[in-house]
């Protein structure tokens, strides 16, 4: 079963040091467990900040640093499907 994602993005927007950040958060589900996954974010550019809130029973981790089109998430347990939320700034 493929895991989907949903974008739900904040469009907030912050300044720091002449540079403009943005945050955005991702729901990702039906993640397999024991798996790592690389999951497509849709953003204009690359995450700078990336920080995983498991949704289900499980542990996750960045088993790669996000690129230009992938934020790579690895799972836990020992079955079944799980969730978490990805939230990045941009």
């Amino acid at each position: 079963m493929a895991f989907s994602m949903t974008p739900l993005y904040q469009f907030v927007q912050e300044t720091w040091v002449g540079t403009t950040l943005r945050n955005a958060k991702l729901a990702v589900t039906n993640l397999s467990a024991n798996s790592q996954q690389a999951v497509a974010h849709g953003l204009p550019t690359t995450p700078i900040i990336v920080g995983l809130e498991p949704k289900s029973n499980s542990t996750f981790w960045e088993y790669q640093a996000a690129d230009a089109t992938n934020i790579y998430v690895g799972v836990g347990a020992a079955s079944g499907t799980h969730a978490v939320d990805i939230y990045v700034t941009y």
